[in-house]
């Protein structure tokens, strides 16, 4: 099994960047208390962290590939993942405009509107930017 900094490596490799021009990034098993359930990765600030969680499908398809780095698919998805992510860090909370990095990030490796990739981000987008709820009036 490839280590997780390798993992993260390859898919910083991907993205065109070295370890050397990337934030922290610190690994975690499990989703923190508050986190969604559906989260592959979170920031915090001071100092900027880049949470990678280690149990999440994506990281343990990526961290199972023999050679390491071989499964493309996985690491297309990391490197998408950590490009949101960056993108946090650069511009703030907006959810809209960090999924939009992923999108972009995910055509740029060749997985545009149609492919399975694509696709399930895009719909995790429209789960977390579209309203909650309508509010109903209250009835008299």
């Amino acid at each position: 099994m490839t280590s997780a900094a390798v993992v993260v490596a390859c898919a910083v490799a991907m993205l065109g960047r070295s370890s050397h021009s990337m934030p922290a990034v610190a690994f975690l098993e499990q989703r923190p208390p508050g986190a969604s359930p559906h989260a592959e990765a979170f920031v915090r600030r001071a100092p900027d962290t880049i949470y990678l969680i280690t149990s999440s499908a994506v990281f343990r398809e990526a961290q199972a590939a023999e050679p390491e780095c071989s499964n493309r698919q996985a690491q297309v998805k990391l490197a998408s993942i950590v490009a949101h992510e960056l993108w946090h860090l650069k511009h703030g909370n907006d959810e809209r405009g960090a999924y939009t990095a992923q999108l972009t990030t995910l055509v740029s490796f060749g997985h545009g509107p149609g492919t399975p990739l694509f696709s399930g981000v895009q719909a995790s987008m429209m789960a977390v930017v579209s309203p909650r709820k309508t509010r109903r009036p209250a009835s008299r």
